[in-house]
């Protein structure tokens, strides 16, 4: 297992599209919205904080989601049927993939930081900085999940598609892009019970120097349940023999 995921991790450092769409998309973003409400508080913390949680959320969902556009264009490759002659099982198949997604997590987050801390100055001490990477990369585990799903499931065409309206949907319900506060009693509901929110969640109370909410943890926790187990469906159906 550890000899496949390391030839799956330098596949992915090969991959100019992850810096592309997870990286300079959400900086170039926050650079340009992140001074609009400069001087409001949201979601308990100076705006340009939790708008640089915000973002660097939306930049670690586009990337792990991506990996799901590349398992799909490997199964219609081929890649899949190779894999189902080796001794790994299916569910460490999926271990590797879902780790290998959330790794690209850590970039946008990074990248963003920096790009929070030159515009707008925003400083936290160095155990709040470690500890939002830590939840912004564990938090990526339904994305990964997800995504897997969608690769597996679905055609490199429809699966292209699908991924990005599933991302579109989630981080902009999810109050990723434009803050759930702001949004009307229903949709704000809404955005409460989606996994995009409740990961941005993870951090804000991160950078606050707070605990999660336990309500927040089972939610991403039952997501996280239901996308493994699509994953690990879809994984299996798309190497039996047709």
């Amino acid at each position: 297992m550890r000899a496949y995921l390391r030839f799956e991790f330098r596949r992915l450092i090969r991959d100019p599209r992850i810096a592309f769409f997870s990286i300079i998309g959400p900086v170039a973003t926050y650079l340009i919205f992140s001074s609009w409400s400069a001087g409001d508080r949201l979601e308990g913390l100076a705006a340009p904080v939790a708008v640089m949680i915000g973002l660097a959320c939306y930049g670690a969902v586009a990337g792990v989601l991506m990996i799901g556009s590349a398992v799909s264009q490997e199964r219609a490759a081929g890649w899949l049927r190779q894999l189902r002659v080796t001794p790994l099982p299916a569910g460490r198949v999926v271990l590797v993939k879902a780790l290998i997604g959330t790794s690209t997590a850590l970039p946008p987050v990074v990248a963003i930081g920096v790009a929070a801390h030159f515009q707008h100055h925003v400083q936290l001490a160095p155990g709040r900085w470690a500890a939002l990477l830590l939840v912004m990369w564990a938090g990526t585990v339904p994305f990964a999940l997800l995504g897997l799903a969608i690769g597996y499931g679905l055609s490199p065409q429809i699966a292209m598609s699908v991924n990005f309206l599933v991302f579109l949907a989630l981080t902009v319900l999810g109050g990723l892009l434009a803050p759930a506060g702001y949004f009307p009693d229903g949709l704000r509901a809404l955005a409460h019970t989606l996994p995009t929110y409740r990961y941005a969640e993870l951090g804000w109370r991160s950078a606050a120097g707070e605990l999660p909410t336990v309500t927040g943890l089972a939610l991403l926790l039952a997501w996280t349940v239901v996308f493994a187990l699509l994953a690990a469906a879809a994984y299996r159906r798309s190497t039996t023999p047709r």
